[in-house]
């Protein structure tokens, strides 16, 4: 069964309903999988994997003794499979009141999926979306790849199709552009040369 970018974005979207309030969290999701990694310390790293378990049915996998270091995997609708797992934030960063919620995330997944539906139609193999939410504002990153230098431009107008005022440049990889979406979220792009 060939998945889509768009049905993993829309899995997810459901998932951070059902889930409830989770501290910020990274995504990063492609065609078949999602990696969530929640960003906090405990307890309430904690809480959200358990949270996040609950919600997909999986459990906590780790140290008995230092559980909110576990890994869940589990199969989501569509065989999405997501992995979870916590990253702590670097120490003496001062925590801050949060601007963002689960909920706007799962909003903004939701505001994401008809971009990458077509997305899907321009084939890109392999691309990876990421939003990360640092407490304060969502970050949203396409990445994807190209097989040899004279791809990058066709790869670049791919990824950045349904993007307004899309800017792009070279980089020793390839290349990094941005544009933004219709409502306004700015998105970063980023293509990288194979060969």
């Amino acid at each position: 069964m060939s998945l889509s970018l768009a049905r993993c974005v829309e899995a997810v979207a459901r998932l951070l309903d059902g889930c409830g309030p989770l501290e910020p969290v990274r995504l990063c999701m492609s065609e078949r999988d999602v990696q969530v990694e929640v960003c906090a310390r405990r307890p309430a790293a904690s809480v959200s994997m358990a949270r996040l378990a609950a919600a997909t049915g999986g459990e906590v996998a780790g140290r008995a003794d230092d559980r909110h270091d576990g890994v869940i995997t589990a199969d989501l609708e569509d065989e999405v499979v997501l992995v979870a797992a916590v990253d702590t934030p670097v120490r003496g960063a001062a925590p801050r009141l949060r601007a963002t919620s689960t909920s706007a995330a799962a909003g903004l997944l939701r505001t994401l999926a008809p971009w990458t539906a077509a997305l899907d139609q321009e084939l890109l193999p392999g691309a990876q979306l990421w939003v990360d939410d640092d407490g304060q504002d969502f970050t949203v990153r396409l990445l994807a790849t190209a097989a040899c230098g004279d791809d990058l431009e066709s790869v670049a107008a791919a990824a950045g199709a349904g993007l307004e005022q899309v800017r792009t440049w070279r980089t020793d990889s390839g290349l990094d552009g941005r544009g933004s979406l219709p409502c306004g979220q700015t998105v970063h792009l980023g293509v990288v040369c194979l060969s």
